[in-house]
Parts: C-alpha cells; structure tokens; sequence
C-alpha cells in the first residue's frame, strides 16, 4: 500500500505515470503487474475528480437516449432485468434507473470512454502503454449496497474511486491468469478472506486478472471508474499462429489419423506426430503476421480524441515553413519502411509516401512540436509543407499557436 499526497492537475500528462503516482511505473511493471494486487490511498482527496462527476452521469442517463447495453443495473443477488427499466424499444428509462437506484441497485454505465473526453484519453494511453484493449465501465453504488457477489475478472483492472468509499474484500485466488473462457460461475464459493480494506476517494486498485474480489458502498452512495485491460496472451498468440498456418498448409487442415481413438495407435505415435506438426509450424510459419494482426488490432482500438478537425481545416492561419505542428496527444502511431515505399499506420488506417520521405515522416511522428522547417532536409521546402499539411488532414498532426 502506497500513501499519495496531493498534486496538481495537469493539461499535459502521462496518463498511466499520474493514475499510479507515486509508484514509478517501471516497478509496478516489474513488481505488481500480472503478479499482485496494488493499493494506492489517498485521504479524502479529489484526485481522480476531473476524470468524472454525477453531472456527467445525469447527462448522459438523460440526454443520450441509451440501451440497456450502455447501462445495466445490478444487485448483489443478480442483475435487473432490462424490462424493468427499459420501455418496448429497449430504451432506457431514466425515471425508471433512479427508481432501482433508491432501492439499492447499482446502476452500471458501460463504456463510457465513448462519450467522456478524459476517459477516453486515459484509455488511449493505457492502450498504448499496455499493448491491450481498454475500456472504462462506471459504477454508481447507493448506500450500504452491493453490486456484484464475490467473482473474478478474467482481465486486469484499475478501480479508481471518485467520491464515497466501498470496503473491499479479497479472497484466495482460484485461478491464476485466467483465460477469456474460465470466468467466475456465479454460486462457487468464494474462500477464505486474505485481504480487506476500504477504497475512499482519491484511492486506487490494482487487481490482476483471477483475484477473487467484492466490495460494498459504505454510509454513503459510491463512485467509482473500473479500467478493464484486456490484454492478448500467449495462449491466443499460439493459437492465432496455428490457425495462420493452417490456412497456408494443407496437411495442417487434414484430419487426426483414423484410427487415432482404437487400440494400438500408441502414445509415442501420437507424440512424433504432435512434435512433427509444431516443428512444422515454428521453421515454416512467419509469425509477423499475427504480430501485425494484434497491433492494428490495438491501433484500432485506441482512437484519440478528434475534437478539431473541421477547425484545422477551416484555419485561416496558412501554412508556412515557420507554422508550428505537433503529434496529437493519444494518438498510437507505428512507421515502418521496406526501403521502396514508407508506411504509417494508425486509428485502423495506412498512409503510404515515398521511401524519400522516411526521414521526415519518423522525425514528424517522434517528436512532440517542431516547426515544418525542421523536417529533415530529405525533402525540399515545398515538400516539407506537403508532408505537413496531409499528416495535418489525416490527424496525425495539429496546429500549435506560435509563429
């Protein structure tokens, strides 16, 4: 446990090294991620308040015409039934949530990095820095209630608590690093208790994937921000690369022997045969593409926000050699050159340029502000503002104040 005294807010941060602060990221990488549950405490403070109010919840409970699948209410018992706080079109009712809400019900806001600007930065830089899907379910918890009976997750999380508090519960671990498939069956018993603590505001947690977990709101309704890491294993890497190969091979898409399952098909004929298809795969199969397949996977997934594309364009500030450009914030980019064309890729897409212009392109998607002049000189001036001006309308880029 980590006591945390209070610091400013910033414009311009890294996200993840101020969600844990102050445990330097490196040693919660090396020490807690994957392996331990990690408790920051913070007394009574308004850390994570910038992140997410009530307000914020009103608006999009009243105002975004939302389904059952963006909020979802829960009891310790069970789930409410949709119909119960939906009208025929599966619509959210919103009279209707703050009704099971004064009954005891959490009410779950589902993904709302979508719709809340600084969840959705939070998610991008935990996406970059964890090579992993990311998403934020919120959870607003009446007074002395529970949400969900004792579980496990099959992804990390971060719990960040915004205001009330909710004493937690942590039991003995079941299985470790479970995969997708071994989720929590509801009724198994929960174990011995190892571990209790209360999460006040300002407080964080960190739990690894398969570290059974409940928690109950306190006198007072509870807020909080749960980050889910979705990350990829090497049990799917494996698996994707064995499926890759297969659509390239054709005895990796033949049957099993026939007579696999009768007497006499030996355990050392089903062993040379299982080594000679893995052999097969590992001296004949090009991994990179799963690889590649994962990491646009996650470039898709981790969007920035777009918040000023039509003011970009709609600039009267012409573009000039001393016009000040920098990387968008959020924005998880990857550049590659084959020595004939260069390529970018990021948000899902590809831009591809001349291998001429490689220097320029790594320098413009390395560094945080630079002027178009500062380009490398393997492009002409005319050149540069080209570059410039396309890495501007693709997003990649966006204007700075300045000369």
């Amino acid at each position: 446990m980590t006591d945390h005294t209070e610091s400013g807010p910033a414009i311009d941060r890294d996200w993840f090294a101020w969600l844990i602060d102050p445990l330097p990221t490196a040693e919660f990488e090396r020490d807690c991620y994957e392996q331990r549950l990690f408790h920051i405490r913070r007394a009574a403070s308004p850390y994570y308040a910038e992140l997410l109010s009530v307000a914020d919840l009103d608006i999009v409970l009243g105002s975004h015409s939302a389904g059952h699948t963006d909020i979802k209410l829960v009891r310790g018992d069970g789930d409410v039934a949709p119909g119960e706080y939906t009208n025929e079109a599966g619509r959210v009712q919103p009279l209707d949530v703050a009704k099971h809400f004064d009954d005891g019900a959490t009410v779950i806001f589902n993904q709302l990095h979508k719709r809340v600007p600084a969840l959705a930065r939070l998610c991008a830089a935990l996406g970059r820095r964890f090579s992993s899907r990311v998403q934020t379910n919120v959870y607003l918890t009446p007074p002395d209630a529970q949400g969900f009976a004792p579980h496990w997750d099959t992804h990390d999380v971060f719990v960040l608590q915004i205001s009330g508090a909710k004493h937690w519960s942590i039991y003995d671990t079941r299985v470790r690093l479970p995969l997708r498939g071994q989720r929590f069956e509801r009724g198994t018993p929960p174990g011995k208790v190892s571990d209790e603590f209360e999460l006040g505001p300002g407080s964080a947690v960190y739990l690894p994937r398969g570290l059974m977990h409940s928690a109950r709101s306190t006198g007072q309704a509870s807020l909080h921000i749960t980050l889910g890491l979705t990350a990829f294993t090497w049990a799917e890497f494996l698996a994707e690369s064995v499926t890759a190969a297969a659509l390239e091979e054709e005895s990796l898409r033949r049957n099993l022997p026939r007579e696999f399952a009768r007497e006499g098909f030996t355990a050392a004929e089903r062993k040379r045969l299982f080594e000679e298809k893995l052999a097969f795969v590992q001296s004949r199969f090009d991994p990179q593409a799963v690889w590649r397949r994962f990491t646009d996977e996650v470039l898709a997934a981790e969007v920035p926000l777009f918040t000023d594309l039509f003011s970009q364009r709609l600039s009267e500030d012409r573009l000039t050699p001393r016009s000040r450009v920098g990387r968008r914030a959020g924005l998880f980019t990857e550049a590659e050159t084959d020595g004939e064309t260069c390529l970018l890729r990021f948000c899902g897409r590809e831009l591809r340029l001349p291998a001429g212009a490689w220097p320029a392109l790594r320098f413009a998607t390395t560094t945080d502000e630079f002027a178009a002049e500062d380009l490398p000189d393997c492009l002409d001036a005319e050149g540069k503002l080209t570059l410039v001006a396309r890495l501007v309308r693709e997003g990649v880029l966006q204007r700075r104040p300045g000369a």
